[in-house]
């Protein structure tokens, strides 16, 4: 969200919308489990953490966060698989005794299964507890590759809280390699599921269910290498609590565990929700398929509900549970959190942890493509993950006067797989990058990866371990879509593969795009084509897990560009020859899309000046013919489904907000 929207003034009469529709049998429960304090530490528990001072609180906050960062160092420098250890798909976070997120939201996982399988009594000092099950979850993990280590805490004798540590693991099993599979219909080809269980009991590891786990894996040591470096982590972040708990004492830890929670309520309800203005929006996206039925998008819808008190994201009318992948099993809890950790733009450096969900609530109807159940596959439900922000953007667009970013796809997952020149198994993966959307300050950022601190893969790491060579990385030019502030450009990749081998792409946007907004264009869709600029060339369009390859085919890898943001006729028209200078925009979209004439100059440092009397007369021809502006621009394919009736959205006819001058205004300045 962007940090221009400015704090309501009071109204005289604010609808407070009432939750009791959401508590019946329409609605699944916001939490699959949870888990009320009675033990006798609770009430002094309760009474000491409104007396804790704030600079002890603020020590003990940053502490613990701390000891996050340090767990997840470890695993970046232990892990073995590309996934985890470059590429940063692991999380860590603490959790108290009745499994609410202390320290930054990570995501999804969290202790809930452990306190359903297991009494208090039976969780002991050196236990170590392993999960993957996502009918199993309790809405903490979205698809069987997160395997999830958690690890009990005590001090003075009681238990007080849970690490975890949860990450990708490069293969856990199922019908394709990587256990990414794109036309799985039911959970068990999607690899081996493992409900919560004593990995280590009191220190001891059951050996004979890791033999058992390992076997299922094509990769067994990266599996064990990943899942050694996520315990190696939950017991870091178990020293580090118990080293606070001896210098401040286990009351006061515990009791900042609850105010640190308390506190993000607190920031979220003061300082956030006043940027948002009060009332009920609705958005919509779609995925392009499920997997099965590639001729029929599947969609997410929302309406947001917002008051002064909270914010209530209802998801009726998304569409239900459908045969392939692409379904998720979590629960409204989960994401909240997702959806939430978007206030952090109005509130820069806040924590967002549990005390969230009190104010920021999400309530799916049962039996949903987000609500899914068993035996539903899910390993390609990161389609729903970013189907649903743009669902939510597309909202916020209509209830901020279009002061919100353009829609992005930026991850999306390309590899190889086959047996190497010397006979051995192998899978080169790679978590990839795209543009974010235009914001209405800055243009979007380009080839942006949504996972945290992730890295592309050098090109000397990967050459040095499989049979490929990159001949070629960079932007993706056009792909932005174009606006007043263009959107991110999309990464291009030239892949050679040296032997015969499959090929399979997790792309997102290959015939919808990035919409844009407040006036922008979308941006230009991703895919992949195999032997490029031949006579030979064939384009691959959708998510595809096993495209034959020959050795000495070249892929070249596409990722789509950020939606816009503004009125293209109205960006500066240098920044236009400065984008056409550095080869991000093309001389065509210089003209058609942004109404800039550009000519040739002597001096190779600048190569084009800007005509500036043909762009006035041009810039002023388009916008006496074209159509009024829209909020969201879905780009061609969507809007041809919207006339034919074969999608319907709410906002195709929504009028743009832009105001030229003030951009004009902003961008002097």
């Amino acid at each position: 969200m962007s940090a221009q929207i400015s704090p309501q003034k009071s109204p005289e009469a604010v609808e407070i919308f009432d939750e009791s529709r959401y508590l019946n049998g329409a609605y699944a429960p916001m939490r699959k489990a949870s888990f009320t304090r009675d033990d006798e530490h609770w009430p002094r528990i309760l009474a000491l953490k409104d007396s804790l001072d704030s600079v002890t609180l603020d020590v003990l906050e940053w502490a613990l966060e701390a000891a996050i960062d340090e767990g997840e160092a470890a695993v970046e420098r232990t892990a073995v698989s590309t996934i985890v250890r470059e590429q940063h798909d692991y999380r860590a976070s603490l959790n108290t005794v009745d499994c609410n997120s202390v320290t930054r939201v990570s995501w999804a996982a969290t202790a809930d299964p452990i306190r359903n399988y297991y009494a208090l009594e039976d969780i002991h000092e050196g236990d170590v507890y392993l999960y993957n099950d996502i009918h199993e979850s309790s809405g903490t993990i979205g698809h069987l590759p997160d395997f999830c280590v958690v690890v009990p805490i005590f001090s003075a004798g009681r238990l007080i809280g849970f690490s975890q540590v949860f990450g990708h693991c490069n293969d856990v099993g199922g019908k394709v390699a990587g256990s990414w599979p794109l036309t799985a219909t039911t959970v068990f080809e999607e690899g081996i599921q493992v409900p919560p269980f004593k990995f280590y009991a009191r220190g001891v590891r059951n050996e004979d269910a890791w033999k058992i786990i390992l076997r299922n894996s094509r990769y067994p040591e990266d599996l064990r290498g990943d899942i050694d470096a996520f315990v190696g982590a939950t017991r870091i972040i178990q020293r580090r609590v118990e080293e606070l708990c001896r210098r401040y004492g286990t009351d006061t830890v515990e009791a900042a565990f609850y105010r640190i929670m308390d506190r993000c309520e607190e920031i979220v309800r003061e300082v956030a929700l006043p940027h948002i203005p009060n009332g009920e929006y609705v958005g919509e996206d779609f995925l392009e398929t499920d997997g099965i039925d590639l001729d029929r998008p599947v969609k997410i819808m929302l309406t947001i509900r917002k008051d002064p008190q909270k914010i209530v994201v209802d998801f009726a009318g998304t569409d239900p549970q459908v045969p392939g992948p692409v379904n998720w099993v979590m629960d409204g809890r989960h994401y909240a959190k997702w959806l939430g950790g978007f206030v952090k733009a109005q509130v820069p450096g806040m924590i967002v942890n549990e005390g969230l969900t009190r104010v920021f609530k999400a309530y799916l109807p049962p039996r949903t493509v987000l609500s899914a159940e068993y035996p539903a596959a899910g390993a390609d439900r990161m389609d729903c993950m970013l189907r649903m922000i743009g669902a939510y953007m597309a909202a916020m667009a209509k209830a901020t006067n279009g002061q919100m970013v353009g829609d992005s796809q930026c991850i999306q997952l390309y590899g190889f797989y086959g047996k190497d020149l010397e006979g051995r198994d192998f899978l080169y993966r790679e978590i990839f990058g795209a543009g974010s959307g235009g914001r209405p300050f800055a243009d979007g950022t380009d080839t942006v990866d949504l996972v945290p601190d992730s890295k592309n893969l050098p090109t000397e790491f990967i050459e040095q371990r499989f049979p490929v060579i990159v001949h070629r990385v960079g932007m993706f030019p056009d792909s932005g879509g174009p606006g007043a502030y263009r959107g991110g450009l999309g990464y291009l990749k030239d892949v050679e593969i040296l032997v015969d081998g499959h090929f399979l792409t997790v792309s997102y946007r290959t015939i919808f795009s990035c919409f844009g907004v407040n006036g922008g264009m979308a941006g230009r869709s991703g895919g992949a084509l195999i032997n490029p600029e031949t006579p030979h060339a064939q384009q691959i369009l959708y998510k595809r897990e096993a495209v034959p390859v020959k050795a000495g085919d070249i892929v070249r890898i596409l990722t789509p560009g950020g939606g816009g943001w503004g009125d293209p006729l109205a960006r500066v028209a240098e920044w236009v020859r400065l984008d056409v200078q550095r080869g991000l925009v093309s001389l065509q979209s210089a003209r058609d899309d942004y109404g800039v004439v550009l000519i040739p100059v002597a001096d190779l440092r600048r190569g084009w000046e800007v005509d500036d009397s043909a762009t006035h007369a041009l810039r002023a021809a388009r916008r006496a013919s074209r159509p009024p502006l829209k909020m969201i621009n879905r780009g061609a394919h969507a809007e041809q489904l919207i006339r034919s009736g074969q999608i319907a959205v709410s906002d195709f006819d929504y009028p743009a907000c832009f105001d030229e001058a003030a951009y004009l205004a902003a961008a002097s300045a």
